[in-house]
């Protein structure tokens, strides 16, 4: 996170009237150490490797592979491009957002999409669009390279990082460093299968370590006399149609041996990883063949060898602490006194979590289903510039948070954000649901995942309403078993699929259905994925969530959390409950039934090539 002086250097404002495809000579707005994650010869490779896709030099396949490696994925209409920008640990300034916003207008549905890898996607873009884009992104220090394809994703890092009252330290520069040593490295241009990093400093685990190639949780520990900081390392979790939770790689790794650990680690993954079957290409099937104690093993032996042949060329980690923005406020702070509106106390109660560091809080900006228009990017740019320290940070949980806000000044901000719509309630509540684009764009999306999640949001205005700020429960919504939408993780988990049901005599009607999976639990060496208890009808969903959360809220003991619920009832008692929505009427009775959310048309499956492994 940039300190007071170096804000003051890097939040330079840009040229407003300049396109951003001609921002590239302008000064570069900096991350964490003030430095671009850009660079200009990706751009021109990337548009010289375009221009010849275009003139039939290069193969199809070779192209996709090149696009993918420079975050460029195909959607399932032909022609149209997802764009994905890479967010490291979901640092963004205010300048960032801006151009964010400019960029977000050039998409044709005007809207950009945070991820649950803390990255900012754009929809609907043609190829002809990306090079300028590109170089868009660059003028403020910016990369789409390797967002995609067989390399080391984003590095993620839980979103209180710096300010939690409850972190052991902050762990941002550490992912700070292990993302750049990382980014354009050789070892990390052609592995077998995408590579996920995570890091967390407090025991509410917001990284989610369980579920990561790595994860990496603050630790402490006393030698000679001093503290010590250092990482509990997890190793070959994953999600997707065979989830696996990590394994612990090493009680304590010295802060010091973090990159020399996990290079270590990535090295043997590119020599061990299955590259003939990409269904078994991840680092978790090369810890099911070996084991945690032979793969420990030959990670301890290649960091050996690293340290010796690479000592010295392992880049520091450079420590800067949190700290608010001093300057001039130019935005009337408004009256001291809370505002007599039970819509603002509700929001306060509840997205707003006190720092650290006294006097400061932290707010969470609640999207829907992740979407952010170009409108309330300028604002949120312009709230963290006037109220906080001038950055915000996206989460994984498909969210933004405002940090270093004087607790004085909340009133102000809700006002700013409660008018461009960015005030909605419920922040990380239950009814602040994820969900993965789906089959409204991406071709391996069986269902409208974001359909659903806007049906099931939509029983939190209404039905439901009693319920929509219940604390440690969350719905997950995935548009197939790949888990993009993480409902591995849910206490309440969705997967999208089809069924055949008997639509009238003697016709079988295929319909979208989600397979209903209850109970994760996150906490590192004790976590458990969701269970899958039944297998229900698209439309149907509404009514069977709202069936089981309404059983929970009526047999739940005194502060029981939905997990220890389930434990004690068992999975048996939730069955049969949902054993009515698991059918369907004739499609003469209730022909809606029968199709997806937001279509018209008879539902089938159109899946096309999935280019993540490509």
């Amino acid at each position: 996170m940039n300190n007071t002086n170096e804000l003051d250097t890097t939040e330079q404002p840009l040229n407003a009237s300049a396109p951003a495809d001609e921002r590239i000579g302008q000064r570069k707005v900096g991350s964490a150490d003030g430095s671009s994650w850009a660079r200009e010869e990706d751009i021109d490779t990337f548009d010289q490797f375009v221009q010849r896709f275009w003139k039939g030099e290069i193969a199809p396949d070779e192209f996709k592979r090149f696009r993918l490696q420079n975050g460029i994925y195909g959607q399932r209409q032909e022609g149209e491009q997802m764009f994905r920008i890479k967010i490291p640990w979901g640092g963004l300034s205010a300048a960032q957002l801006e151009l964010l916003a400019e960029l977000a207008a050039k998409a044709p549905n005007g809207v950009a999409h945070v991820t649950t890898r803390q990255n900012i996607q754009l929809h609907f873009i043609k190829l002809e669009q990306v090079t300028g884009l590109m170089r868009g992104l660059a003028s403020i220090g910016l990369t789409t390279r390797e967002a995609c394809g067989n390399t080391v994703r984003n590095v993620v890092v839980g979103h209180c990082a710096g300010v939690c009252a409850q972190e052991l330290f902050d762990v941002t520069p550490y992912a700070e460093t292990v993302a750049r040593f990382l980014l354009r490295n050789p070892m990390n241009q052609n592995l077998p299968r995408k590579f996920k990093i995570a890091f967390s400093g407090c025991p509410d685990d917001l990284g989610l370590s369980p579920m990561q190639d790595i994860g990496a949780c603050a630790a402490l520990r006393s030698a000679a006399g001093r503290e010590e900081r250092g990482f509990q390392l997890y190793v070959g979790g994953g999600l997707g149609p065979m989830p696996r939770l990590a394994d612990l790689l090493e009680e304590f790794t010295p802060a010091d041996r973090l990159l020399p650990t996990v290079a270590a680690i990535v090295r043997v993954f590119d020599r061990l990883g299955n590259r003939d079957d990409r269904h078994k290409a991840r680092m978790k099937f090369v810890l099911n063949k070996l084991g945690i104690d032979a793969f420990r093993t030959l990670v301890f032996h290649e960091r050996t060898s690293l340290e010796s042949t690479m000592a010295g060329q392992f880049p520091p980690v450079i420590i800067r602490e949190e700290a608010p923005l001093q300057r001039a406020l130019s935005v009337s702070a408004g009256s001291p006194r809370e505002p007599d509106d039970p819509a603002y106390r509700r929001w306060r109660a509840i997205n707003t979590l006190k720092q650290k560091q006294i006097g400061y809080t932290m707010v969470s900006v609640r999207l829907e289903l992740g979407d952010i228009t170009s409108a309330q990017l300028r604002t949120l740019a312009f709230a963290a510039r006037e109220f906080g320290d001038g950055t915000v940070r996206s989460t994984n949980q498909q969210n933004f948070v405002l940090r270093w806000i004087p607790s004085e000044r909340l009133p102000a901000v809700y006002r700013v954000l409660s008018a461009v719509g960015l005030a909605a309630p419920s922040a990380d509540r239950l009814a602040d649901i994820t969900a993965c684009p789906g089959a409204d764009t991406c071709q391996l999306g069986i269902t409208s995942s974001r359909g659903l999640g806007a049906a099931v949001g939509a029983l939190f205005d209404d039905e439901l309403k009693d319920l929509a700020d219940e604390t440690g429960i969350r719905i997950k919504i995935s548009a197939c078993p790949n888990s993009c939408g993480q409902h591995h993780l849910a206490d309440i988990g969705l997967y999208g699929g089809a069924k055949k049901f008997e639509g009238a005599p003697a016709k079988w009607v295929q319909v979208p259905t989600y397979e209903m999976l209850l109970g994760a639990k996150l906490t590192p060496g004790q976590a458990s994925y969701a269970r899958p208890v039944a297998r229900i009808p698209a439309k149907n969903v509404p009514g069977a969530v709202e069936a089981v959360l309404r059983l929970y809220q009526k047999e739940r003991r005194d502060s029981e959390s939905f997990a220890g619920f389930l434990d004690r009832v068992g999975l048996e008692s939730v069955k049969t409950v949902l054993a009515p929505f698991t059918d369907l009427p004739p499609v003469s009775e209730a022909p809606d039934q029968y199709l997806d959310y937001n279509a018209e048309e008879a539902f089938s499956i159109h899946v096309g090539p999935g280019e993540c492994a490509s």
